[in-house]
């Protein structure tokens, strides 16, 4: 009987117990969120086939690529004074990325710099967006031999920051916010702590450098970051020549295999024995399968619409607005050529609601307004006029017609306004020229008699402090002088 009634504990919590019983016999799968402090490893068949070789992209300028952006990282790391930590997890967001996006379609210089600012944060040294773009201007300025000139504020940095700030997003959205990742330094350290070698800097020093070498591989979407650092202290042992035990393996007490101690030592390696990429070269290679990749869309949607018209048709008002502009982050429109093209708003709910009429043209306007020429807002008053008799109007609203007033009546206008009072002649505020000019004279006097009293309260003042002065130095040598004499 007892044994009848057991049950999972998980089932036994709150009332659904048993809705919980039909849910596990079915074997539905949910999704769930699995965080843990060990880094996400992918598997094999997401290493074989990257998008950027579905692409048309080879493997070798892939490689080459990602090298590339991950010195970029450690250079911008260097000239805006990160922690190692943060470049360190700067490359490795970068390499996860593009096994989950293609070079082809993210540039890899907009994601490198992404990739800093996400970096930044993680490790708390956070920069700012303006400084990264800063730094690698300059980084792209001393390669290609340019003169070094700052960034300019315009239209062009401004899409650059905006490009920046997506791709960061991107990178958050494609890692699934699980930026989390766990690096070999404190972890060599303490290793060689315990094969007593902590007192020999080189052999610490050389496994730090080919750790950090390491970061440009992909060998830390590969394996642990165990695996890393006890290939890494194995690479600088055969290196400096030292003895390890071998009876039994040093490394199996670290719960780690020869083969992928091998393989990771083959990957560092193998990143020395390459040429160094030429830049120029690459990015061609990108834009020529960027280029068959845009027009491989743009035909895929033009055959897509074959009688209706087409949004995204280069005649379109909507692709013009698109390709010529950017949308910026206060709802304005920010325009790439330097015309600035409003957005076309459809306002034909709005003005359904409001007038039952069709046509919003002004001219219809117009013909309201003639219509209901006798419901005017204005105070003239209703009075019957003889037909040659001219008609005086009261109203507020400003008239087309131009008005014959005269030049003093303006004036007199103009000199009402609290905000035209400079404008006011002065000749107008007095009667005439003499009680103008006695007034100036008095205010002139006033002025000379204040100073003149404020010169000699300064005088009085100064006098007063001293004699005050003479006075306590007379005490005091009153007091020197009494003193002596006891």
């Amino acid at each position: 009987m007892m044994g009848s009634n057991k049950s999972d504990p998980l089932q036994q919590q709150g009332n659904g117990s048993s809705s919980t019983t039909k849910s596990n016999n079915s074997g539905k799968a949910y999704g769930k969120i699995v965080l843990t402090l060990k880094n996400q490893l992918l598997p094999e068949e997401k290493l074989a086939s990257t998008p950027s070789q579905i692409d048309g992209l080879d493997a070798d300028t892939e490689t080459d690529l990602r090298i590339y952006g991950c010195e970029l990282i450690q250079t911008a790391g260097i000239l805006l004074k990160l922690p190692q930590v943060a470049m360190a997890t700067g490359q490795v967001l970068l390499q996860r990325f593009y096994y989950s996006k293609s070079l082809v379609r993210h540039p890899v210089e907009h994601t490198a710099m992404a990739c800093v600012c996400l970096a930044s944060k993680i490790e708390e040294a956070p920069r700012r967006a303006r400084d990264v773009i800063n730094v690698f201007t300059h980084i792209r300025q001393i390669s290609s031999n340019k003169p070094i000139t700052p960034v300019i504020l315009d239209q062009n940095y401004i899409q650059l920051k905006n490009q920046v700030i997506k791709a960061e997003r991107r990178v958050l959205k494609e890692l699934g916010f699980c930026v989390h990742i766990k690096h070999p330094h404190k972890i060599i350290v303490m290793y060689l702590q315990v094969l007593a070698l902590e007192q020999n800097p080189n052999l610490m020093q050389y496994s730090w450098n080919y750790m950090n070498d390491s970061l440009r591989t992909d060998v830390f979407v590969r394996y642990q970051p165990e695996t890393v650092a006890c290939a890494c202290i194995y690479l600088t042992a055969r290196k400096l020549k030292l003895p390890l035990p071998k009876n039994p393996n040093w490394y199996s007490l670290f719960g780690v295999t020869e083969p992928d101690i091998r393989d990771v030592c083959v990957r560092i390696l193998r990143l020395y024995n390459r040429p160094k990429p030429n830049v120029d070269e690459l990015e061609k290679n990108v834009d020529e399968l960027c280029k068959k990749y845009q027009d491989a869309k743009i035909k895929a949607k033009g055959n897509s619409g074959s009688n209706t018209p087409n949004n995204n048709s280069p005649s379109s008002p909507q692709n013009v607005q698109k390709t010529t502009g950017a949308h910026n982050a206060w709802g304005g429109f920010i325009s790439r050529s330097g015309s600035h093209i409003v957005p076309t708003i459809n306002n034909e709910k709005r003005s359904r609601s409001r007038t039952r009429s069709p046509s919003h043209s002004p001219a219809s306007k117009h013909h309201k307004r003639s219509k209901k020429h006798g419901k005017s807002r204005s105070r003239s008053p209703q009075v019957i006029r003889k037909k040659g008799h001219k008609r005086r109007s009261y109203s507020r609203s400003r008239s087309t017609s131009p008005h014959k007033t005269s030049r003093k009546s303006r004036d007199k206008r103009k000199s009402r306004s609290p905000s035209n009072e400079r404008y006011i002649d002065r000749y107008e505020k007095y009667e005439n020229k003499e009680r103008y000019e006695r007034y100036e004279k008095e205010r002139y006097d006033d002025k000379e008699r204040k100073d003149k009293k404020y010169e000699r309260e300064e005088k009085e003042r100064y006098r007063r402090g001293k004699h005050r002065d003479e006075d306590k130095e007379r005490d005091r040598k009153e007091d020197r002088s009494k003193d002596r004499r006891r």
